[in-house]
């Protein structure tokens, strides 16, 4: 039978894919256009990304096996959009917008690692599993096997490979980005990363949690900032700006919502953000 921790992990990746198949089939087959309902699912999707970037950087065991691991879950997300996307919609795929996907979950999952990866270096910040750090203590450290680095290998590899069959031919110059697409999507890394951190931290050190109506207050105030400097690089949206600063609050609330409640209830089943003793 398995652990409480295998089985919560196993559940989150499952329902989070699901989650990602069902939704981009929705925004596909939906007759309105919502910034809202987008916001909304794009928070989670985030959120999730933030999610594989922690566990990828943060994680216990070897970084060998967590940091494949994390890029197949990568894949795994793009694949579920490309599915669903294919489901409702033959020609979904050939969007330039979604062909560039790809690359962008997967440089999320990198960008999101890179301060958590100053944490581990400098700070010794590492995520524990209380029942693996007894075993360690008393039976010896855990071996790594290499069949844990040989099967993501593989799974890695025929992920990549199989693409070419939900991805149809598509020119080089369909994946440039354009200005404003860039700045959108740098205000979001650099946001994400303000919002994240506090999320980690908040989940896995703090015993008790911290008052719900922080986290609200603190997602308005860093999605304030963000707005401001959008403005300034892009100039004002006008009269939509409401709107527009209404969606991204949603987008941050839930990606903020997403890492905190999964992380902590990774917590729940024997999980740590500890600092570890120098070597």
């Amino acid at each position: 039978m398995l652990a409480p921790k295998h089985r919560l992990a196993g559940w989150a990746t499952v329902g989070f894919l699901a989650f990602d198949f069902i939704s981009i089939a929705f925004l596909e087959l939906a007759s309105f256009d919502s910034v809202f309902v987008t916001a909304i699912v794009t928070g989670v999707y985030v959120g999730q990304i933030n999610l594989t970037a922690t566990w990828g950087a943060l994680g216990p065991g070897n970084i060998v096996v967590r940091l494949p691991w994390s890029i197949l879950l990568g894949i795994l997300m793009w694949y579920a959009f490309a599915v669903g996307s294919r489901a409702v919609n033959s020609r979904a795929v050939t969007d330039p917008d979604f062909i560039v996907l790809g690359p962008i979950i997967l440089g999320g999952i990198i960008v999101v690692q890179i301060p958590l990866w100053i944490a581990v270096k400098s700070f010794r910040w590492r995520l524990i599993d209380l029942e693996d750090e007894a075993r360690e203590s008393g039976d010896g450290p855990l071996q790594f096997s290499i069949r844990h680095l040989f099967l993501v290998t593989v799974f890695v590899a025929l992920a990549s490979g199989l693409g070419r069959v939900v991805l149809p031919p598509f020119e080089a110059d369909m994946l440039r980005l354009d200005g404003e697409v860039v700045a959108v999507l740098a205000a979001l890394v650099a946001t994400n990363l303000v919002i994240t951190v506090p999320c980690i931290w908040g989940a896995l050190v703090k015993s008790n949690p911290i008052p719900p109506v922080v986290w609200p207050a603190y997602c308005f105030a860093a999605t304030l900032i963000e707005f401001s400097a959008l403005c300034v690089v892009l100039g004002s949206p006008g009269g939509e700006a409401g709107e527009v600063l209404a969606a991204f609050l949603i987008l941050n609330l839930l990606q903020c919502a997403t890492v905190y409640l999964v992380l902590r209830a990774f917590r729940r089943v024997g999980f740590r953000l500890v600092r570890t003793s120098p070597r």
